[in-house]
């Protein structure tokens, strides 16, 4: 079993099905599913994804994507990590070291997120994580 981080990308494509990389990341899911992968998030890509859903899809998928993550919390399938002062100054840290790139918060925090929790892989489409030195799947 590996820790997998999880990107807003992804869960908007998992969840979306006119998004054009929903076939592929649902695939992917279904493998981390059973492996039996350990998934984590923040709760900062939580907001983002489902404000993206609301604004995109409406307000049918974005309800249903919280019964989801409530669900996946509750069973333990998902862990969403919630930030405190100290995460978001490394995630500022993070920022400040990778001038030349225009990274989000969200992603700073998502990479102190996925170091912290030592995440093998991020699961998701926003290349910025390979350049910060993970995994990207699919």
């Amino acid at each position: 079993m590996r820790i997998v981080y999880v990107d807003t990308g992804a869960l908007i494509a998992l969840i979306w099905r006119r998004d054009r990389q929903h076939e592929r990341v649902r695939e992917h899911y279904a493998r981390l599913r059973d492996a039996r992968d350990a998934l984590l998030t923040s709760s900062l890509v939580i907001a983002e994804t489902a404000t993206r859903l609301r604004y995109d899809a409406g307000l049918r998928p974005a309800l249903a994507f919280r019964e989801l993550v409530e669900q996946a919390e509750n069973t333990g399938r998902l862990n969403v990590r919630r930030p405190d002062a100290d995460l978001e100054s490394r995630a500022w840290d993070v920022m400040e070291r990778h001038h030349d790139r225009a990274l989000s918060f969200t992603d700073c925090v998502g990479a102190v997120t996925a170091r912290d929790g030592s995440a093998e892989a991020v699961f998701g489409l926003d290349t910025d994580f390979a350049l910060l030195g993970f995994a990207l799947e699919p």
